[in-house]
């Protein structure tokens, strides 16, 4: 599904069962931290705006540049840390994980349509 998501492009947005939101960029036109805040955003329906800084959690340019570092040589290279009580794994071929805390519902969330 192609789609927006606080209003950054995004391929896919998707909400498995097992507690984690999987969307994939566009690493050419979005950058990864973008990406991140985006879709945090949109899992903790929220303004990206009201989300603490990413940059109090990692460095938005390395997570920028991982992105930038995959040819077809390289595989996957990826980092992972956590920020506003999610774990965030971010891939260098444009995918970001979020796994959401055992008390956010994750169901009432995909009841809605949202990031669909």
């Amino acid at each position: 599904m192609d789609g927006t998501v606080s209003g950054v492009e995004v391929e896919s947005v998707k909400y498995p069962q097992d507690g984690t939101v999987r969307t994939q960029f566009d690493q050419a036109n979005t950058p990864a931290s973008m990406a991140v805040i985006a879709t945090l955003a949109e899992v903790m329906d929220t303004d990206p705006v009201a989300l603490d800084p990413l940059h109090s959690t990692v460095d938005p340019e390395a997570l920028d540049a991982l992105g930038q570092v995959r040819n077809g040589t390289n595989g996957d290279i990826h980092t992972t840390f956590t920020h506003e009580g999610h774990e965030i794994r971010v891939h260098s071929y444009g995918v970001i994980t979020i796994t959401l805390p055992e008390d956010e519902p994750l169901v009432e969330k995909h009841e809605r349509g949202v990031g669909r």
